[in-house]
């Protein structure tokens, strides 16, 4: 009698051990390129505060899982419509917040327009920045905030794929301005051109790692308590660290 209970429990472990792996293998993660928080390398590794994070949570909640580098446009559309999804580095805003689960704050940025230091660019406000084409990740933040300013595709607005794209497209003089919350140090090393940060409006959001509205809860629950025990680890180290 006691062999058959010990034999069923082993049976059961196995099974519930099967199920969670099974799991793991549906738990997708998105981010895209954004230095110095996700950097993909041209061998494919990557780095990056918000890189590390997220797989120490993942370690942590017993989730084995690759990051994916994609354009956001594509990445944001994914966590919108399927289950499953964890998706970095998000921009909190009040037409966001119901969309997600928002699972941890990375950081806080402030955006500005940048332009290059050699181009007569005048811009102390919104209406001076409409004057100006400025360029932005297609499917971003910035995309939404430009647009609710006043900007359009047809007139003043520029859209890419990417951030590097986007930098890009100022260093050749295709347009006058980039709204973004710093300049990348990749492209500071690799073009020696400086830059004029123009604080035209006052734009402060929070970076997140979200989760996808339909995730399974047994995701969202061991994430959460992963990334709390992070946050409880990073503050015992502030505190010691003073």
């Amino acid at each position: 009698m006691l062999h058959t209970i010990g034999y069923l429990l082993i049976s059961y472990a196995c099974v519930l051990a099967n199920g969670i792996f099974a799991q793991d293998e549906s738990l997708s993660v998105y981010t895209e390129h954004f230095a110095p928080y996700t950097i993909a390398e041209p061998d494919h590794r990557l780095s990056g505060s918000a890189v590390s994070i997220v797989n120490q949570a993942l370690a942590l909640a017993g989730l084995e899982t690759d990051i994916k580098v994609i354009p956001w446009a594509r990445a944001y559309e994914i966590a919108l419509s399927q289950p499953n999804v964890l998706l970095f580095s998000m921009a909190k805003t009040q037409e966001r917040a119901a969309l997600f689960h928002w699972l941890y704050r990375i950081t806080t940025l402030k955006y500005d327009f940048y332009s290059l230091h050699n181009k007569q660019v005048e811009l102390e406000n919104i209406t001076d920045a409409l004057s100006y084409t400025t360029v932005a990740i297609r499917g971003s933040y910035e995309e939404s905030k430009l647009i609710s300013l006043g900007f359009t595709e047809a007139d003043n607005l520029v859209l890419v794929a990417n951030m590097e794209r986007a930098w890009q497209m100022l260093n050749k003089g295709r347009v006058h301005t980039i709204f973004a919350s710093h300049v990348p140090v990749k492209v500071i090393s690799q073009i020696p051109t400086q830059y004029i940060r123009h604080q035209a409006i006052n734009d402060q959001l929070s970076l997140y790692v979200v989760a996808s509205l339909s995730t399974e809860p047994v995701y969202i629950n061991a994430l959460t308590r992963a990334f709390e025990q992070l946050e409880m680890e990073y503050t015992a180290n502030s505190f010691q660290g003073q």
